[in-house]
């Protein structure tokens, strides 16, 4: 086959490591093994202790493929182990993300082959790189054969944010096991190498958080008593061809280390640095992390220099998660990307600082709006940078001929001094006449500021509501009350020598200046004419104190420096000044600063892209304004450049290309004519706060049945043709109190006491006597496990396994009496609900994202949007090819319904930008699935068929059930149906929860979702007490019954399944069968 012409590779298509681990999976990229993964109810442990994530992944190996099912047991009982370690000190113990596990699973499996045979691993690389890699069409093809040399540096190319620094220690954990595995000689050191001081320190502190032996490099430690205990961590700066007084000749380290290098290409640019990386590394190996690779490549301006950097990192990197599938999986803030064309006019340049105190002040407004944006979803208070390439130099473009700092202050103490003049840039804004255009010809801040434009809008008196925001901005950002007060800045006496910024006689400081040498700036500023003086502060620092929640500073003004091994949540605005014009990796770094996100419940997602389990009922009003960082770019050229990198990482540069349509819900019926009802508990009852749950009751206990499987994985891993084999042979046994003496019941107690505060079961009573009784009375639970494993031959190891069967078997026991205990008790307090257009969820309308260059797509929603105003709703609106329709459903109790594809037929994303990996098209809330849709188009088509027979007489409606927002039931594990039917028949209302969905990885037809139409039908019945309600459920399973896992585990009769309530929608007339067994039911 021909090889296509490349004239300049990216580092994405020359990543040959990383797609020879995916073609283990039989997969050709990271989406693709990926896909089912990313649900959040796959984090973490199951009650065996096994990872979720393991068992999904084992759907996805084929029978005769490389790795086996034993392998990954084998791996992922390796990262268990070694994150238990690193969370032994954590109160909040880290649960990884898919792509953290896959990264961490992928080093498994390549350490395992490397330690195993280094020469097959290369044989097999090199035969993956000319049989496969290079006759795809979408590769470079250019990338020399692999040599065994090679094979000891691995490149983790990893987005800020996604927790490579937690994935570094394990994979120092997962290095020393299979040396030791492999008897491998001795390492000399490990090292953590990093590009500066600050980062060092923050290395040192999250080690020490992993219950690592960690210590900072000292000259005096070589060859000490503990060299090759500790981690030791060394910033590259103080490694030299001979010792000095700062450093130590790069001899001295001998070789054979490990050695982990933050932000790896750090010291590429030069021989020197190259070379002391290589040197410590000789018969050694390294792991390298960053989230820049591909820019500091970019960035390479000789040829041959970008080449061999090329070559490297694309045999070496073995896990890509760069930003563009960071961002692409709904992680981190959304951000947006302003330009300033020219600061040599004065008032563009005060207008457009003034929008950036604008942006930093609305946020700050959201923020102190609603308490739960920073308790539930964890946004931390807004804080707005300015960083400046230069501190003392002045650019040639300023016409001022002042600093890139110096700038920055000139405008705050014009802002301070001036209101009436900034009040009118404040009302030019809020109203769009700023006159400040994107190349386009769009307004820049059209879009903005819409929580400040309301009231705006409805204000006679346009200056004094801008007015009012200028004394906002003084009051929340500066704190002042006084108008045309002086900007003091401040030097600290003594301690850290840091320039605070503060207004007037006010104490409080709003800002801090971060720079090199505080005095010489300061010297600088009193030549400008800026009011300047020395004074004592304290003993604390504020740029150090800027993370706490009593810090007063708003503003934080320095130099790109600072940003070097600086963290912070808080990032919100940010101003860049001639940053990075010809360094693509610092302009990146500095964008990750921003974009971090903690999110609900630690998701690290902003809100809108939050999946269905974390989804809060109510999300606080503007909360995606204050997830999405705003950057005021100065100096086009530069802003130019910033974007190119960004669409060369693949990622949007979130401009304002989009358009965004509502499209209105039309009410179906009138529901107050209508009386339908719904089981739902009283409004106001909350079971937390109401009941308290006593785990030993023996009500309970008699309800519970916990089953633990024990036997090794091995032996129950069969082919499909033998894992029927026999299972009556398999040797039920309990734990006798001669095992249960043996047992650490202080551990015991902890580890349900972890799993308490991790569920959030606060009225979960935990008491240790409850859990010996427990275990002593062995009723409630089935143990599946070798005879020999209870014998006491083998008493050390047997012993660690009671000990884990005893936390196993008490987790499930607690997960299953916690929720038997809060349906017993929301039993009690369930009535007959009327349903109305508000306590079903409903959405007032949708929110459609169309990018600009979607002119047919738009223009078609724009008639969609003019019928539903008219209320002229009819026909089905499908675009062609069909993978967006809106949708009339007679049956359904509003309209339209939108569907949006999820793949085409080339099983790829429609409408998502194949480039940048960015969506073109952008709904919310959620669009039906393909499941759904056929579900609902179905039902439709067979409702119309049977109207003059088994349906005559009767009214029939339907209602897609929102997640999280709609009728859920925690019996069967929070279970929200995807669609609530009802069947009116004279007084009977035939109510049925409809669910379609893949059921292959269901444990089996006990499953709590399945078993709802029998809690339904005598619990929740007997309670409402009107005989006239007939409740039901029923399981459409998308997944044909030969993929069924448990039922090829163990087969049965089809109808088996019907009587279950589970129907095959690839079954001729399953709604047919569904309708009958509603309308028998009595």
């Amino acid at each position: 086959m021909a090889k296509k012409i490349q004239k300049k590779g990216k580092l994405q298509q020359a990543l040959v490591l990383f797609h020879y681990i995916l073609q283990l999976f039989g997969c050709k990229d990271l989406e693709a093994l990926s896909r089912d993964l990313k649900d959040p109810a796959y984090e973490g442990l199951n009650d065996d202790h096994e990872s979720k994530l393991y068992h999904e992944l084992c759907h996805k190996l084929y029978a005769t493929g490389p790795l086996s099912i034993e392998q990954l047991y084998f791996y992922d009982q390796h990262i268990v182990k070694f994150t238990d370690e690193i969370n032994e000190k954590r109160s909040e113990p880290i649960k990884w993300k898919y792509f953290q596990y896959l990264s961490l699973l992928f080093t498994e499996i390549y350490l395992d082959q490397y330690f195993s045979n280094p020469q097959a691993l290369c044989d097999n690389l090199n035969r993956f790189l000319h049989d496969d890699f290079n006759h795809r069409a979408e590769t470079w093809h250019e990338l020399p054969d692999f040599t065994v040399d090679d094979l000891n540096k691995l490149a983790y190319w990893n987005a800020t944010g996604s927790g490579k620094t937690l994935l570094m220690h394990v994979n120092i954990k997962q290095y020393q096991e299979y040396a030791r595995i492999h008897h491998a000689k001795k390492l000399n050191r490990i090292i953590v190498l990093t590009p500066n001081e600050g980062l060092s320190r923050q290395h040192y502190e999250e080690l020490k958080a992993s219950n690592m032996d960690v210590a900072m490099f000292s000259k005096q430690g070589v060859g000490g008593l503990f060299q090759g205990k500790a981690v030791e961590i060394i910033d590259i700066n103080k490694l030299a061809d001979k010792d000095g007084d700062k450093t130590v000749a790069v001899e001295a380290f001998e070789g054979n280390n490990l050695v982990l290098v933050d932000e790896g290409h750090k010291g590429s640019s030069g021989d020197v640095w190259m070379g002391y990386r290589q040197k410590l590394t000789e018969e050694g190996f390294s792991f390298e992390y960053s989230a820049t690779f591909g820019q500091a490549i970019s960035a390479k301006s000789n040829a041959k220099d970008r080449k061999a950097m090329f070559d490297q990192y694309g045999k070496a990197t073995l896990f890509d998660y760069s930003y563009r599938y960071f961002y692409a999986d709904g992680y981190g803030k959304d951000y947006r990307i302003m330009n300033m064309n020219d600061w040599n006019d004065d008032d563009l340049l005060n207008m457009y600082l003034t929008a950036y105190l604008l942006c930093l002040y609305e946020q700050t407004k959201i923020y102190q709006s609603d308490v739960r944006i920073h308790n539930r979803f964890l946004v931390e208070k807004p804080l707005g940078i300015f960083v400046g390439s230069s501190v003392k130099a002045v650019s040639k473009e300023n016409k001022n001929q002042v600093s890139d700092v110096t700038q920055i202050l000139l405008f705050l103490q014009d802002f301070i001094r001036n209101r009436t003049e900034f009040s009118g840039y404040i009302r030019r804004l809020l109203s769009s006449e700023d006159g400040l255009k994107t190349k386009n010809g769009y307004s820049v801040f059209g879009n903005s500021f819409l929580a400040l434009k309301g009231g705006y809008l409805v204000e006679d008196d346009k200056q004094k509501f801008a007015e009012n925001i200028y004394d906002a901005i003084l009051r929340n950002l500066f704190h002042s009350n006084i108008h045309g007060a002086q900007l003091h800045i401040d030097l600290q006496k003594g301690g850290f020598e840091e320039i605070g910024l503060r207004v007037g006689s006010t104490k409080d400081y709003f800002g801090v200046i971060n720079v090199g040498d505080g005095k010489e700036l300061l010297k600088l500023l009193q030549d400008k004419g800026f009011l300047c003086e020395t004074k004592a502060f304290g003993t604390s620092s504020l740029f150090n104190n800027i993370n706490s929640q009593d810090s007063t500073v708003n503003i934080l003004i320095g130099s790109k420096k600072f940003t070097e091994g600086w963290s912070s949540w808080r990032v919100s605005v940010m101003g860049l000044m001639n940053v990075g014009r010809s360094e693509g990796s610092e302009i990146i770094q500095l964008f990750g600063r921003g974009v971090r996100l903690k999110g609900y419940r630690y998701s690290l997602k902003r809100s809108k892209m939050l999946d269905a389990c974390y989804q809060d009922e109510m999300i606080p009003k503007n909360l995606s304004t204050i997830e999405t960082l705003n950057i005021f770019g100065v100096r086009a050229d530069y802003m130019e450049a910033f974007k190119a990198y960004l669409e060369d990482e693949g990622l949007p540069t979130n401009e304002i290309d989009y358009e965004k349509i509502v499209i209105k819900t039309i009410k179906s019926v009138d529901l107050d004519a209508l009386h339908l009802s719904l089981p739902k508990v009283v409004d106001g009852y909350n079971f937390k706060k109401s009941a308290v749950v006593e785990p030993a009751d023996e009500s309970l206990m008699k309800k519970v049945n916990v089953k633990l499987d024990k036997y090794p994985k091995v032996d129950l891993l069969r082919s499909k043709n033998v894992q029927t084999a026999n299972a009556a042979s398999r040797y039920i046994g309990i734990l006798g109190q001669e095992h249960l003496n043996w047992i650490d019941w202080t551990e015991v107690f902890f580890a349900l006491q972890g799993m308490k505060a991790e569920r959030g079961w606060y009225n979960l009573e935990l008491r240790l006597e409850d859990l010996k009784y427990l275990m002593a009375n062995p009723s409630w639970y089935e143990l599946s496990i070798p005879e020999d494993r209870l014998n006491f031959h083998d008493f050390g190891k047997n012993v660690e396994l009671w000990q884990d069967v005893t936390i196993s078997l008490l987790r499930g026991y607690m997960d299953m009496a916690y929720k038997k205990a809060k349906s017993k008790e929301e039993q009690k307090h369930l009535k007959e609900t009327r349903v109305t257009y508000y306590n079903i969820g409903m959405p007032d309308e949708y929110e459609i994202e169309v990018r600009n260059d979607l002119l047919n797509v738009m223009n078609h929603l724009k008639t969609l949007q003019e019928q539903v105003e008219a209320n002229e709703f009819g026909k089905d609106l499908v675009l062609d090819p069909p993978y967006f329709k809106a949708l009339n459903v007679e049956e359904h109790l509003y309209k339209p319904l939108v569907f949006l594809a999820e793949k085409n037929t080339n099983g790829n994303r429609p409408y998502v930008d194949v480039v940048t990996g960015e969506p073109k098209l952008k709904v919310s809330p959620v669009a039906l699935n393909l499941g759904e849709q056929n579900f609902v188009t179905s039902f439709h088509e067979y409702c119309k068929a049977r109207q003059d027979d088994v349906l005559a007489g009767k009214q029939v409606y339907l209602l897609r059930n929102e997640s999280k927002r709609g009728l859920g039931f925690f019996e069967a594990n929070n279970f929200y149906p995807d669609f609530i039917l009802w069947i009116l028949d004279g007084e009977k209302q035939y109510i049925t929860f409809i669910d379609p969905k893949g059921i292959r990885n269901l444990k089996g037809l006990e499953d709590d979702k399945i078993q709802l139409f029998k809690y339904l039908q005598t619990e929740v019945a007997s309670q409402l007490g009107n005989a006239h309600l007939m409740l039901n459920s029923f399981i459409i399973s998308n997944t044909p019954m030969e993929q069924v896992e448990f039922w090829l585990k163990n087969p049965f009769e089809k109808g088996e399944f019907q009587k279950n309530h589970v129907l095959f929608k690839d079954d001729k007339g399953y709604l047919e069968t569904m309708v009958d067994m509603i309308l028998q039911y009595m």
